[in-house]
């Protein structure tokens, strides 16, 4: 694919049920193309304006050394070995690597960060002729 020259990492939640908390897991992926355009709408308030990102992950992106899974998969899988793009996991544009035993929140990236995505759809268009992952965020 053309224009894939931007790294994201991608942050995946996984129950812990020895805290009772969601813990995000952190995914760099060099290669992918990221895109941002203002929506609206018009509301019986008014005009609403949001952020729309369009990020498309070519298949022979560079995952760090691990393999995507589905979101139902993920569930269960080594967070080491695998990653997914699933509704309500968080990207964020370039590469954040935690400290060894730091647990990042959302509310720790939308403070160290600024901007987040918060994926709200995945596309699988891995059969065309650009293999990839499309993903809409807000």
């Amino acid at each position: 694919m053309k224009l894939c020259d931007e790294t994201i990492t991608v942050f995946n939640k996984q129950w812990d049920s020895n805290t009772g908390y969601d813990v995000y897991y952190p995914t760099v992926i060099k290669g992918v193309s990221w895109f941002s355009e203002i929506t609206s709408n018009v509301e019986e308030t008014g005009l609403l304006a949001a952020n729309k990102f369009t990020i498309r992950i070519p298949t022979d992106a560079d995952f760090s050394g691990k393999s995507y899974v589905t979101p139902k998969a993920y569930e269960s899988s080594d967070h080491t070995k695998a990653f997914t793009l699933g509704n309500g996991d968080i990207i964020v544009k370039g590469a954040v690597v935690p400290q060894a035993g730091q647990s990042l929140k959302p509310s720790d990236l939308q403070e160290a960060y600024g901007e987040i995505v918060t994926i709200l759809g995945v596309t699988d268009d891995r059969r065309g002729r650009s293999p990839h992952w499309k993903v809409v965020g807000k």
